[in-house]
């Protein structure tokens, strides 16, 4: 009247590490009546008693089963001693499966870095599996909450809420931790644990140690900045202003590379850095310089008493005057030469 196998529907890879049972319910039967079990490429046999028995099915017999095929329990009774016989039992059947759902990849919408810019917005956890009926719970930890989502072809995003996001300490490597529900067989995957990331929500700008000489006649000037972190630079500011040098910032002190300045005039460049997480810091204002290629040159020289020195004149100093092309050589030495004797001045 009845046939229930010790594992239900589903034949699972933890059940068959033991012997089962099929426990069989009769009806009228004597005692001792011999019920035969087949079905699973084995025949096992058990005898009644008050109507019932269980047959034993050794673990070896269910591990030689194929994975993911459907069996029939047939269920046999010898006649009773009148000679009646009973109509086998073929009504029960189960699913052998022991193949167990994974967690194969698991991406994070802000990737290996979580910045200010990123946490203002809602971001997400997509979980890709393998062997994941539909309608399977992902459930998502490792940042101080519980989010979840349901499979749908062996993939589902988690959505983590801006503010769970911004409850997270600044600097902190976070683990996110993904477990996923059972098969319908009772297989369980392992959960997965091999992905971090870091909050980093804060970054200071760039500081300038070495300013460019002014004026300078190099085209392509060097300067000296400091940063916090390793980042990138870019550069902005007056027509011009543009990095020749590597973008790229280690931590501490950085020669940096403007240019190519071609134009005669003043400059005011910017530095913004931005750090390795993605948050760009107020834009540095480099001292202001001036690119000077042009030399000058000496417009006139003469002697404060004309073209001539009397007999006079020659009794005491004469100024000797020198008039230069522009201002650009004001505070430069200049040096006359007289009958090998030199003579100098500032201009």
């Amino acid at each position: 009247s009845n046939v229930v196998a010790s594992w239900g529907d589903y034949l699972n890879a933890a059940e068959d590490n033991a012997d089962g049972t099929v426990t069989v319910t009769t009806l009228n039967a004597a005692d001792s009546s011999t019920v035969t079990v087949t079905g699973m490429g084995v025949t096992d046999t058990c005898s009644t008693s008050s109507n019932s028995c269980a047959a034993t099915i050794e673990a070896a017999h269910l591990q030689a089963l194929s994975d993911g095929t459907t069996y029939t329990i047939t269920v046999a009774l010898s006649a009773d001693a009148a000679g009646n016989t009973a109509t086998s039992d073929t009504g029960d059947t189960f699913v052998y499966d022991i193949t167990a759902p994974s967690i194969s990849n698991v991406v994070a919408s802000w990737g290996d870095y979580l910045n200010a810019a990123e946490d203002n917005a809602d971001g997400t956890i997509t979980v890709t599996t393998l062997n994941a009926a539909d309608g399977s719970t992902v459930t998502v930890t490792g940042m101080g909450v519980t989010d979840t989502c349901t499979t749908t072809s062996n993939s589902c995003a988690a959505t983590i809420e801006a503010a769970h996001l911004q409850a997270l300490s600044s600097g902190t490597t976070y683990t996110i931790t993904v477990a996923l529900t059972a098969d319908p067989a009772g297989n369980t995957a392992t959960s997965d644990t091999g992905d971090t990331f870091v909050y980093d929500n804060a970054v200071a700008a760039a500081t300038e140690g070495t300013a460019i000489t002014t004026p300078t006649k190099d085209t392509t000037p060097d300067a000296v900045i400091s940063v916090a972190e390793v980042g990138t630079i870019a550069v902005a500011g007056t027509g011009g202003c543009a990095l020749t040098s590597t973008s790229t910032m280690a931590s501490g002190s950085n020669t940096i590379t403007l240019g190519t300045f071609s134009t005669n005039q003043a400059y005011t460049c910017t530095v913004t850095f931005t750090d390795t997480a993605g948050n760009t810091a107020a834009a540095l204002s480099l001292t202001a310089f001036t690119l000077d290629t042009v030399a000058p040159t000496i417009s006139t020289v003469a002697f404060a008493s004309g073209d001539y020195v009397n007999n006079a004149e020659d009794e005491s100093a004469i100024d000797l005057v020198i008039t230069m092309s522009d201002a650009t050589a004001d505070g430069r030495v200049a040096t006359a030469t007289l009958n090998s004797a030199d003579y100098t001045c500032t201009i």
